[in-house]
């Protein structure tokens, strides 16, 4: 393998090691780790062992060893040398490795198979490639689909404004009516009144009483009201189109929306022409005043950068029915998941954003913390309070233990993958 390299993921649903052949990006900042393997790994790599009856693997270089266990509580990656550890990834870092159990149950058959032509290693590269290639069009189908339904939601808003604002341009032909009975009047009207009684010329049971500006002649508010009507009855038309093109378009969305859940990398490209180019929540920037977490299932929380994005986030961005978490008693970030109406997050749901939470919070593996929430609706700000302090109703508490592998699935918006690699010579 001396043409690859080999790659490490250390969790999430794809942990592993397999060897690749194309070379992996280099951080602009490498993590303390990689300083740590560029400082003593050097020479070439002269033996791989792998426990038979665990996921543990010894690489060998020089006179260094690179142990990876992907064994959950106890899992991880160390550079070692003799029996000292010189640096740990994702693992406790003490003096030596530490212990770890035999493993008592029977190992599982493969979840792949060697292709004739290929080794164990490649055939890992490809069902591994071939996995997170279906795990990225997953993850896709879910950002579109979110963003399918917030733009379904916005051109139903928008059409209702639209129908509201044609109620109102309906009113053209009375303000025409009122026009047509002052100008067979206006012959009659003294200057310096201040109301005009005209009858309708279609309906002659019916007079209007027409206010005038004493200053001016009468003319003048026949003109006025010849205008408005004509802007109105213009106004209309307009919004009539518009309303027909907002309507064809939310019939396409909601059609899209029905397919997405099937569409390939090239229909999901088509989908997404339909979305508007700007505001997309499905790729937040840098300057965002929040952290957009999403989970393995598709689920969103946001996280407040700094106490204007807390307040940005608690009260413009989130909604009554989603739901807000924070650490108890304790200076922390406003914490926001996306609820549907009436929908109540699981318990499983709960234990990862009360991790997300303790990350947010700084708070050290193995330390437990108590993490309050509630909905959105009951949370009130204090008034006069700059530092965010809030008021909060129907309070609930989870006892949370920071753990290491209790995120597995779950990425955020400045990091979407958890592997990198190690180049031998």
């Amino acid at each position: 393998i001396s043409s690859r390299q080999i790659l490490f993921v250390l969790s999430g649903p794809n942990e592993r090691l397999n060897s690749v052949g194309r070379r992996t990006k280099t951080p602009r900042q490498p993590f303390i780790f990689q300083g740590a393997m560029r400082a003593h790994l050097s020479g070439r790599l002269t033996s791989i062992w792998k426990d038979p009856k665990d996921r543990i693997v010894v690489l060998t270089i020089g006179s260094h060893q690179l142990v990876l266990r992907l064994t959950g509580r106890r899992g991880g990656l160390w550079l070692c040398t003799q029996d000292r550890v010189v640096a740990a990834y994702d693992g406790p870092a003490p003096p030596a490795l530490p212990a770890i159990a035999p493993l008592d149950v029977p190992l599982v058959s493969p979840r792949f198979q060697p292709n004739p032509d290929e080794d164990w290693d490649r055939a890992a590269a490809r069902y591994f490639t071939e996995t997170e290639v279906a795990d990225r069009l997953r993850q896709r189908r879910v950002q579109v689909s979110r963003r399918l339904r917030t733009d379904i939601n916005r051109n139903r808003r928008l059409i209702r404004n639209l129908e509201q604002d044609f109620n109102r341009a309906a009113d053209a032909p009375k303000y025409r009516r009122q026009a047509d009975a002052l100008a067979a009047t206006l012959h009659t009207i003294k200057r310096g009144s201040t109301t005009a009684i005209a009858p309708d010329l279609e309906d002659y049971d019916r007079t209007w009483t027409i206010a005038l500006d004493p200053n001016k002649p009468a003319s003048h508010t026949l003109q006025r009201l010849y205008k408005k009507a004509g802007r109105m009855e213009r106004r209309a038309d307009q919004i009539l189109d518009r309303l027909g093109q907002v309507e064809d378009h939310l019939e396409r969305l909601s059609s899209a929306l029905k397919q997405v859940g099937q569409a390939d990398s090239a229909e999901l490209g088509q989908v997404t022409a339909l979305l508007p180019k700007s505001g997309s929540r499905a790729a937040p920037t840098v300057s965002t005043p929040w952290v957009t977490w999403t989970g393995p299932n598709g689920q969103e929380v946001w996280v407040g950068r700094n106490a204007t994005g807390n307040r940005r986030l608690t009260f413009q961005k989130a909604r009554g029915n989603d739901w807000w978490m924070h650490l108890r008693e304790r200076p922390g970030a406003h914490i926001v998941i996306r609820m549907r109406r009436e929908q109540t997050p699981s318990l499983e749901l709960l234990l990862a954003v009360g991790q997300i939470a303790s990350i947010h919070g700084k708070i050290a593996f193995g330390s437990s913390v108590d993490v309050q929430y509630t909905r959105v609706k009951n949370v009130r700000s204090i008034p006069g309070d700059a530092g965010g302090k809030v008021r909060l109703s129907d309070e609930r508490v989870l006892r949370i233990t920071r753990e290491r592998e209790s995120l597995t699935g779950w990425f955020t918006d400045a990091a979407l993958a958890h592997g990198f690699s190690a180049h031998t010579h």
